[in-house]
């Protein structure tokens, strides 16, 4: 193979030969520079001392890896005033010194570093024929120096989690440039404050409502302008109303009205039968949470703060408002069924029972043509739930399995029955969305809710506020604290209570254009950083991988 028809160049270099292996291509060359530049004084030297070889890698040609054999001198150096008496010469911009791989290798495995991390680089290198070891990626990496970013003048703030409800650390955002500056290792006060205290340029701070960044704005940078941003405060106020919910959750249930259908009829269910492991454990996790929720209050009462309780507790914030909201725990929680595919098609399916049809693949292969695309299995399992006798089908190792005695059948009629009350977190969005994004049982639950006099309150306040903070009115909003510091609802005095205190900020939320959307957008960007490297890597390489410009 002749040097010109080799598809990359070696700048320095010439050419010798080019032997072709299996898997690999070995290319001789020797250097053709007249003359040396010695890296201690700077002075050139022609003088030859003596002659070696270098043996790096360099990128593949036509899938095949690529080892340079390259004859290279040593020089005398004629400065009689330097302390080295010979040195070898260099190629900056092909081979570092003592390096084992080219630049432009060490180049292209830096970029599938920076993209895939150290496992999955390894084996994606394997197959690019540039074979490396996981390692080796991960101190490219390292050994790469960051730009210092331009002076930010306009910044986003939010936390992200080293470990859900444990550890987390902050990430600072460049809002006017999209791009994230800087992960910190904590999201305390005194951080955050340093690392404002070291960019005196800063003029506004977007973060969310934590008192900590609060405090760590105050402290680092009086002089900025705090934003709040505006989905932690509506974030805030559906937290509120959860847990106003919650408090309210005995009075609801006992005022839910009884349900009527227009299907006739009596269907036998089979309770969810227990086994004695299942009820151990479900008993476990009732006593584990009492014992929290006991706790939670008697450090409540001890004066401890919410973000204090879940220190010590080690719970969410979230939790321990929860539990603070509930007044009493003494019985386990009752989960209630999930939506199925098959709920649109259990009017057919009991009339079809009621009318003596017990074959679970009958049932299936009539409700196929109606649109239901679910399994088999399911509706064999509603069957299962209402069977008094098993099947013919059952074989006979099962049949003593089946129940027959009358404490585990329940007989409800089809003609009426109380609903289930779905959870705070799903029922709180009754009362936040509008009307026209409900489907109609939804609104008529939420009409049949609102006949609490507490919740018409409540609904008031929250969809006001919704209101003001989309058309911007900050006029409106000193008018909607008080009026949730007059209603009487403990949730909602709190939250005005938590407003005042950072008043400004809030007040910003209304007026400014900047908000924390751009940086949610970077925590959901390096949560997926954090879990290619599956939790193992150090808050260094993580900083250096997220903040590496794409």
């Amino acid at each position: 193979m002749t040097p010109i028809e080799l598809p990359f160049s070696l700048p320095g270099f010439e050419i010798d030969e080019v032997q072709e292996h299996p898997d690999h291509l070995e290319i001789f060359a020797h250097s053709v520079t007249a003359e040396a530049i010695c890296p201690t004084c700077q002075h050139g030297s022609r003088r030859v001392h003596s002659y070696y070889r270098r043996q790096p890698t360099d990128l593949p040609v036509s899938d095949r890896r690529v080892r340079l054999v390259l004859t290279v001198r040593r020089f005398r150096c004629q400065n009689e005033q330097c302390p080295k008496r010979t040195f070898a010469e260099r190629w900056p911009d092909l081979l570092v010194v003592h390096a084992q791989r080219t630049r432009r290798l060490d180049l292209a495995l830096e970029a599938v570093a920076f993209a895939l991390g150290g496992q999955a680089g390894q084996r994606l290198a394997l197959k690019l024929r540039m074979p490396v070891s996981g390692d080796t990626l991960l101190r490219l990496i390292r050994r790469t120096c960051l730009l210092a970013p331009d002076a930010p003048v306009v910044i986003g703030v939010d936390d992200w989690a080293k470990r859900r409800g444990r550890t987390y650390g902050t990430l600072v955002v460049d809002l006017e440039r999209h791009q994230a500056i800087d992960l910190l290792n904590d999201r305390t006060a005194e951080t955050l404050a340093d690392w404002l205290q070291r960019h005196p340029t800063v003029e506004i701070i977007a973060r969310d409502c934590s008192g900590e960044y609060t405090r760590g704005s105050d402290l680092g940078a009086p002089q900025a302008q705090q934003v709040a941003d505006r989905w932690h405060l509506l974030v805030n106020l559906r937290e509120a109303f959860e847990r106003l919910l919650d408090r309210l959750r005995p009075e609801l249930r006992a005022s839910q009205p009884v349900t009527t259908s227009d299907r006739p009829g009596i269907l036998v269910v089979r309770k969810r039968h227990r086994s004695h492991t299942e009820t151990i454990a479900r008993e476990g996790r009732h006593l584990r949470r009492r014992e929290l929720h006991e706790k939670v209050h008697r450090l409540h009462q001890a004066g401890y703060t919410i973000c204090g309780i879940a220190r010590r507790l080690k719970l969410s914030r979230t939790t321990v408002y929860r539990y603070l909201s509930i007044r009493d725990l003494s019985e386990p929680v009752t989960r209630h069924r999930k939506p199925s595919q098959l709920d649109s098609y259990t009017d057919y399916l009991a009339q079809r029972w009621l009318a003596g049809c017990r074959n679970a693949s009958q049932l299936w292969r009539e409700i196929q043509p109606q649109g239901y695309t679910g399994s088999r299995r399911q509706v064999a399992q509603w069957a299962y739930e209402r069977r008094e006798n098993p099947a013919h089908t059952t074989p006979a190792k099962y049949l003593m399995q089946s129940p027959q005695a009358s404490d585990q059948l329940r007989t409800i009629s089809t003609a009426a029955g109380v609903a289930a009350l779905p959870a705070a977190r799903r029922l709180v969005w009754l009362f936040l969305k509008h009307s026209d994004q409900l489907e109609p049982d939804e609104l008529k639950l939420r009409d049949q809710l609102l006949n609490h006099p507490i919740l018409q309150q409540a609904k008031k306040l929250a969809q006001d506020f919704q209101h003001y903070l989309q058309l911007r009115q900050p006029s409106a909003f000193d008018t909607w604290l008080i009026a949730c510091e007059t209603a009487g609802i403990p949730e909602f005095a709190n939250l005005a209570a938590g407003m005042r205190k950072t008043y400004s900020a809030v007040q910003a939320a209304f007026t400014s254009q900047h908000s924390n959307g751009q940086t949610e957008g970077q925590v959901n960007r390096l949560k997926l950083l954090k879990r290619q490297m599956y939790g193992r890597a150090n808050l260094d390489l993580l900083r250096l991988r997220f903040l590496h410009p794409t």
